[in-house]
């Protein structure tokens, strides 16, 4: 943690020192992250998109990174923003309005992983094995099989962090809106400037990115995985999902930091304040550290990916499998961002664990940097 004299200046090396030690350690390949609030950001880009099979080109700005489950704020919890905001969707609304799911899911149960299913499932095994379950195409077959897991709990008794969840979540939203995920994507994009912001859909036509994408795992199926969703319950359903799915370079996650940290007080793109708020502040089920669609740092010394440092009141924010995290202090207006491939070339390495230290250590000096002034 930096020391209470450090300037500024002092600090913004030893963010570059940690991310060029993790890369240099096999944490990851690529690093990038960026700190700031309302007055202005700083960023820094290390490393290359792939170590495997040899060394890949150096990423820059406009370097598309897999955001994993940051799909959920970014993609799928915004949108459900965005359609409160605008009255076409209430969050105490049933899901069985527009799902064959349980009767007592609320939209909220599914924003706070409270609706009562488990946290995952292998789906795609059964997609790759050619079993779509009598469904038309592989999307509707995984929300299909999503919706279809029988719960563990009753809705609102208590949350477990759910990717069949938010899949399920998804599928509503399209239902509500009557337009896909990743057309509604554009109601968060176009307003807040997210260019570079997409889903890369497997069973359509595929973005042009703008830079060679960050790889991620190496697997025996796939290859070297790079440019398409690691997460393999999104890619048996074809790339686009309400859990995973999302890809986007730094600026454009920094924007949407930015713009989220502000969006309690003041309105930003098509979000209402308030519906911001309730989102950020309440809970779905008791007993739990989420919110709805967000985490909020745990209050245990040594335990948060976010730090010790970064604030518990008014703080959310949410991590992602492939080693991306964000998180927020809204009532300063503040932010911080960090993106890596960790699970490259492989998730089950004792390098990729420490990924945790990676993020608590920029977390500390984030949040030193910001007491500073940037």
């Amino acid at each position: 943690m930096a020391r209470p004299t450090d300037a500024p200046d002092e600090i913004e090396p030893r963010v570059a020192a940690a991310l060029e030690a993790a890369i240099a350690q096999g944490v990851c390949s690529a690093a990038a992250a960026a700190i700031g609030d309302q007055r202005g950001e700083r960023t820094w880009w290390r490393g290359t998109t792939r170590a495997v099979p040899d060394p890949g080109p150096a990423i820059g700005r406009d370097t598309p990174f897999d955001l994993a489950s940051l799909t959920k704020p970014m993609a799928t919890a915004a949108i459900a923003m965005t359609l409160v905001s605008e009255r076409r969707l209430a969050l105490d609304d049933r899901a069985a309005r527009w799902l064959p799911v349980d009767a007592a899911i609320t939209v909220a149960h599914l924003l706070g992983h409270a609706a009562g299913y488990p946290a995952h499932r292998e789906l795609f095994r059964r997609i790759w094995a050619g079993d779509l379950g009598g469904a038309a195409d592989p999307r509707t077959a995984l929300v299909t099989m999503a919706m279809a897991t029988p719960l563990e709990r009753a809705p609102g008794t208590a949350a477990t962090y759910s990717d069949l969840g938010f899949i399920t979540l998804g599928a509503l939203l399209e239902r509500a809106a009557g337009a896909s995920l990743a057309e509604l994507l554009r109601l968060v994009t176009a307003p807040l400037g997210l260019a570079a912001t997409t889903f890369v859909d497997l069973l359509g036509a595929r973005p042009g990115f703008a830079a060679p994408p960050v790889a991620t795992e190496r697997d025996p199926r796939r290859g070297l995985v790079a440019g398409e969703v690691h997460d393999e319950n999104c890619h048996a359903g074809g790339g686009v999902a309400g859990h995973a799915g999302l890809f986007a370079p730094l600026p454009d996650v920094a924007a949407f930091a930015r713009a989220l940290a502000r969006a309690p007080r003041h309105r930003v793109g098509r979000l209402a304040p308030a519906v911001v708020e309730r989102c950020f502040t309440a809970a779905a089920a008791p007993d739990t550290s989420w919110r709805l669609g967000w985490d909020t740092p745990s209050a245990t010394p040594g335990v948060s990916h976010a730090g010790d440092a970064w604030p518990r009141a008014h703080a959310v924010g949410h991590l992602g499998f492939t080693g991306t995290s964000l998180w927020l202090d809204w009532a300063r207006g503040r932010w911080a961002v960090l993106l890596t491939n960790r699970v490259h070339p492989a998730r089950d390495r004792p390098e990729a664990a420490r990924i945790k230290e990676l993020r608590r250590e920029v977390g500390d000096l984030a949040w030193a940097l910001l007491e500073r002034g940037l």
